[in-house]
């Protein structure tokens, strides 16, 4: 392919920008014969301001034919302080290979030329020879590098540069700049290196409010909330005027109960600051008093004062319903929503779908997949998950693995949820396989994961299966196992018979005064019978809570399978006795 080509484009921008081009033509220019990129000096200073006006024209409307025109127009006359621009502009317009030629033939390179050629190169996947640029431009050119060199690199050019990059910053008198330390401060928290990111944060000579901004949003990444209060405090110490971006990213860090006080404080900061009711932060109020607050009366009153919410409002409505326990509140907000003719989005079809699989509507469920589908958020990877949820909790085992294998990528989340589903309906089999799947994929399971995996082993009777996932969990992925996944271990071995093999296990994981154990060691002697272990199970309930009726009953029911009706008439009056009563049982038809 030829880089340079003759001036018989016409211009597809304005008529002003035409005329402009035909005066510097028609102007008296003599013809240049000597290498097109050798600059004559010939009549430059009238001719070389138009010429940059037009290329920068034709960069920010991307007019490729204007372009190449002007570029014939350059060969014809010889401009060697130009060609930057064209550069930039065969950049912009997605022109990379007739930009990477240009660059070849140039006969002087400076700065502006690398940088050019070198963020073309990690904007379009060429990280490699971006890499071989820079060091062109370090070794055998000798060039020093500037900010925007090295904050372009470190942003884009991965994991195992970015060390040697920061090197380098330190070496030219670069880490210190605003632009670089960004860049690196977003980088180490990506890694999840915190220290490292505050290290560097603190190292810039002039912080600004983007430099803040980072910081802040790197500490709320790496769930550091502490971290990220402390660097808001130092900012408003400092008198620096933070923006919408400062305070939700700190409104971040308000998802507990117990941070309520916090997140108001950042509401005040918001009305102080007259940022209260821009959508943004309003949508960011909504989640955290959705969050924090223990109910939706804020978040709602945030919502109707909203001049004109967005889909992101309507979402984090249904989102804060949902989280609340409040479904149907959920379900009928996204239809209110609908009537006013509010189209979703990925996240509210993602937001609404667990309402619907916690009222196991299953009909309805399946019309919010239509129009999933209708909408073209079929292959959306975390609506899949939803789905699969979904169609798992109604019981459709068959629509939720046809989601599954449809899905045109998976995640933890994605097998997590089906190896859980298919375990809830006894179908441990299933489950294992697509655990052996997941590792096939190269997806680590995590903590959730591997309780799902346990759930299916104990619903489905495979102990040996489920003994030696629990060891793999704890010495090969070196996850601690947490109460759950000791009181599933302790459900399968009943559920199996072996209560014996589950009380040694509950001594020797030193876990006897966790209630949750001992309920399912109760519940699987009710099962077996077993009078001795069943007497000693809702023995250590009873003095770790001896307000549960439950355990009373299930004693009481093992005395009756063994016909000790004397022990059962005596239970049965303590749990009298003990002011507990058994909530009386009913039932419940949901049309």
């Amino acid at each position: 392919m030829k880089l340079l080509r003759p001036a018989t484009h016409t211009f597809l921008g304005c008529p002003t920008l035409l005329q402009s081009f035909r005066n510097i033509t028609n102007s008296n220019v003599v013809t240049n014969t000597q290498h097109p990129c050798v600059d004559t000096g010939y009549n430059n200073n009238f001719i070389t301001p138009h010429l940059s006006h037009l290329l920068d024209e034709c960069t920010y409307s991307k007019d490729l034919k204007a372009g190449f025109s002007i570029h014939a127009c350059m060969i014809k006359v010889g401009f060697l302080s130009l060609w930057n621009k064209v550069l930039n502009l065969y950049c912009k317009c997605g022109e990379f290979h007739l930009a990477r030629q240009l660059f070849e033939i140039m006969p002087e390179r400076n700065v502006v030329s690398f940088n050019t050629m070198i963020l073309a190169c990690l904007r379009n996947g060429y990280v490699v020879e971006g890499v071989f640029l820079y060091s062109e431009m370090v070794g055998e050119e000798e060039m020093k590098p500037d900010n925007i060199t090295l904050a372009g690199l470190i942003g884009g050019g991965g994991v195992h540069l970015r060390e040697v990059l920061h090197g380098h910053a330190i070496r030219y008198g670069l880490s210190s700049n605003e632009f670089v330390g960004s860049s690196l401060i977003d980088g180490y928290a990506k890694e999840k290196r915190l220290e490292d990111a505050i290290r560097v944060f603190y190292e810039i000579d002039v912080r600004d409010l983007v430099s803040w901004n980072i910081i802040i949003d790197a500490c709320v990444l790496n769930d550091a909330k502490g971290h990220a209060w402390e660097i808001f405090y130092k900012m408003l110490q400092e008198n620096v005027a933070y923006d919408g971006f400062t305070l939700t990213s700190v409104m971040k860090t308000c998802s507990e109960a117990r941070d309520i006080e916090l997140g108001m404080s950042v509401h005040c900061c918001a009305i102080k600051s007259g940022l209260a009711f821009q959508t943004p932060i309003s949508n960011a109020l909504i989640t955290m008093y959705s969050r924090c607050e223990g109910g939706m009366i804020s978040a709602e009153k945030i919502f109707n004062g909203l001049f004109a919410p967005n889909i992101i409002s309507w979402t984090a409505m249904i989102a804060g319903f949902m989280q609340n326990g409040n479904s149907k509140e959920s379900v009928g907000f996204y239809r209110y929503m609908l009537r006013l003719d509010m189209r979703e989005n990925s996240y509210t079809f993602a937001s609404i779908l667990p309402a619907y699989s916690n009222l196991a509507s299953l009909e309805e469920g399946r019309s919010i997949h239509a129009r999933i589908v209708k909408s073209g958020f079929e292959f959306d990877l975390s609506v899949n998950n939803a789905l699969i949820d979904l169609y798992c909790k109604c019981g459709s085992l068959d629509e939720a693995h046809l989601v599954f294998r449809t899905m045109g990528y998976h995640d933890r989340i994605s097998y997590t949820t089906i190896i859980t589903g298919l375990g809830r309906h006894g179908e441990g089999k299933k489950a294992l396989e697509f655990l052996k799947d997941m590792l096939t994929e190269g997806i680590k399971p995590d903590d959730i994961t591997f309780l799902g995996c346990l759930y299916a082993c104990s619903h489905g009777g495979h102990v040996n299966d489920g003994m030696h996932l629990f060891k793999v969990m704890v010495d090969v992925y070196k996850i601690r196992p947490r109460r759950e996944h000791l009181s599933c271990v302790v459900d399968m071995l009943g559920r199996a018979g072996k209560l014996r093999e589950a009380e040694i296990f509950i001594e020797e994981m030193g876990i006897e005064s966790d209630i949750f154990t001992w309920q399912s060691l109760l519940g699987a002697c009710n099962l077996y019978g077993e009078i001795s272990l069943g007497e000693k199970s809702a023995k250590k309930i009873m003095e770790l809570h001896p307000e549960r009726h439950g355990t009373y009953v299930s004693l009481a029911n093992i005395y009756a399978e063994n016909k000790l009706w004397e022990n059962k008439r005596v239970t049965r009056e303590n749990l009298t006795m003990s002011g507990s009563m058994k909530d009386i049982g009913c039932s419940r038809i949901s049309n």
